[in-house]
């Protein structure tokens, strides 16, 4: 139905200030405990979306995701969350593999917009995201590098889990869903 990933850039609309903003209002969230403690740690349980920072962000994400599938769908949903994490608070990363397609009655599309990475990590491409398009049994996985301000879409099917953590600073990422 549609290719496997494509990035979007949104630099030009979401800068760098406006990137911190987003940041900040998602530190202050997981240090004021809105986050699910029996998920991925630091993961946001609150549709970030609807946060003072992220109207451009929700509006991109929608965008990105007709200009993925080509044409403009009626939606049924838009959630998203954020995910906070460094080395400091990792996890084992074979629990973490993943997919969104919950809900067999609509068809999900997903991204992952980075944020924010911290300075001192030096492998991009293993700082993004690790995907097993053909399941996780399967032994072909692929790495898709980290781009800072872009959306990363993908069918909400695809199996996935975050990159190699390469610092102790924290590392933030956006992921939603489209449900059509």
């Amino acid at each position: 139905m549609f290719d496997v990933h494509e990035y979007y850039n949104w630099t030009g609309l979401i800068n760098e200030k406006a990137r911190l903003d987003m940041c900040n209002e998602i530190d202050l969230g997981i240090k004021s405990g809105k986050f699910w403690h029996n998920s991925p740690k630091y993961q946001t349980n609150w549709n970030v979306f609807q946060g003072n920072s992220f109207i451009n962000l929700k509006m991109s994400f929608i965008w990105s995701c007709f200009a993925y599938l080509g044409k403009e769908v009626q939606i049924k949903n838009v959630q998203s969350w954020a995910f906070m994490t460094s080395k400091k608070t990792a996890e084992d990363r074979e629990v973490l593999w993943h997919h969104h397609n919950h809900n067999k009655t609509t068809t999900t599309v997903s991204g992952i917009y980075y944020l924010r990475l911290p300075e001192d990590v030096v492998n991009l491409k293993e700082a993004g995201t690790e995907m097993a398009p053909n399941g996780i049994e399967d032994d072909y996985k692929i790495f898709l590098d980290w781009r800072n301000g872009n959306w990363l879409i993908y069918p909400g099917a695809t199996w996935h889990r975050p990159g190699i953590l390469q610092s102790n600073n924290n590392r933030f990422i956006i992921a939603a869903d489209l449900e059509f």
